[in-house]
C-alpha cells in the first residue's frame, strides 16, 4: 500500500518541473500575442494566431486557448492550456495573462 504513494512521491519533483515549463511557454505566448496586439490597429485575430503558433511550436502544451482583447486603449492577450506532459495525475492547467497598453506614435507637437 506505500509503495505507489513512495512512486507518486518520487515523481512529484518531474510533475513540478513540467508545468513550470508549460507555464514559462504560456508566458512566451500571452507576451508574443500582446506585441502583435498592441500595434496600433492591429488585428486581433492575428494576435491570436501568432500566440497559437508559439504554443504549437514549442509542443510543450495541448488544449490552448489564447484570448486576446482591446479595452479602451488597454491590450490583454490570455493563455490558457494544459502541459502535454503529465506523470502524475491531476487537473493541471496553466494560465498566463499580459496586459499593455496600445502603442501609437505620438508625434513632435504632442509631446
Amino acid at each position: 500500500m506505500l509503495f505507489p504513494l513512495i512512486i507518486v512521491m518520487a515523481l512529484f519533483p518531474f510533475q513540478v518541473a513540467l508545468y513550470w515549463h508549460a507555464k514559462q511557454t504560456a508566458d512566451l505566448a500571452a507576451d508574443t500575442a500582446l506585441d502583435v496586439g498592441q500595434v496600433d490597429g492591429s488585428d486581433l485575430s492575428e494576435a491570436r494566431r501568432v500566440g497559437l503558433e508559439v504554443l504549437s511550436a514549442t509542443g510543450q502544451v495541448e488544449q490552448a486557448t489564447v484570448e486576446v482583447t482591446i479595452v479602451g486603449d488597454v491590450v490583454t492577450a490570455e493563455v490558457t492550456a494544459r502541459p502535454r506532459y503529465r506523470i502524475v495525475p491531476g487537473p493541471w492547467r496553466v494560465t498566463s495573462r499580459a496586459q499593455g497598453r496600445v502603442e501609437r506614435f505620438v508625434g513632435a507637437a504632442e509631446r
